[in-house]
């Protein structure tokens, strides 16, 4: 390269729209990375939603397996509220990084929070039947809605550790076996 070459590029470079187009350039690759960075920051709070949420159910286990005996071994009854899962928080992060999940893995958080869901609404029941309770029941009412509430807590028993397990599989990223795995109840169920 010859000197008048390495003039003209110095001219050029210090051309007003030349410098204005790198500007603009560089601020996009900003950007850009920070974008990348922020979305690959949600995976992993989605991620972490998922590790929260199945420590929950592990709590969630123990109050629905106490409930059962309290009321199998000792004919009791509470009404305790059981906190609900944060399934809104989840489903609200897969939306913002879809692009960044793979479809499976989009099925996978779906399930998770549909089942999430359920177990929560067969605790709302077993809350309101339990409720029932606290007030004037006729004997046949009474024996009615212990048995209802003995099969709902084991129902609930059982969709727990179904969730445990489809946790597990989310976090080892087994997001195609999540999807696809016929989940039989018996295998849950506890006498």
């Amino acid at each position: 390269m010859s000197l008048v070459d390495l003039k003209s590029i110095g001219e050029f470079l210090n051309n007003q729209s030349v410098g204005a187009a790198v500007g603009a350039f560089a601020a996009f690759l900003l950007v850009a990375l920070t974008d990348w960075r922020r979305e690959r920051r949600k995976v992993k709070t989605l991620r972490a939603e998922v590790e929260a949420n199945r420590a929950d159910a592990v709590a969630k286990l123990e109050t629905a397996r106490r409930m059962r005996a309290l009321l199998r071994e000792h004919n009791k009854v509470e009404p305790a509220p059981v906190l609900r899962f944060n399934t809104a928080l989840s489903r609200q992060l897969a939306a913002e990084v879809r692009h960044r999940l793979s479809g499976d893995q989009r099925r996978a958080t779906e399930g998770l929070c549909y089942t999430m869901e359920a177990i929560d609404e067969l605790l709302n029941e077993a809350r309101s039947v339990a409720q029932r309770f606290t007030g004037p029941m006729g004997h046949a009412e009474r024996l009615s809605a212990a048995s209802y509430l003995e099969v709902t807590w084991a129902d609930i028993v059982t969709n727990l550790k179904r969730l445990i397990e489809m946790s597990d599989l989310y976090l080892s990223r087994r997001f195609k076996e999540l999807v696809n795995k016929q989940y039989n109840a018996a295998d849950y169920e506890e006498p």
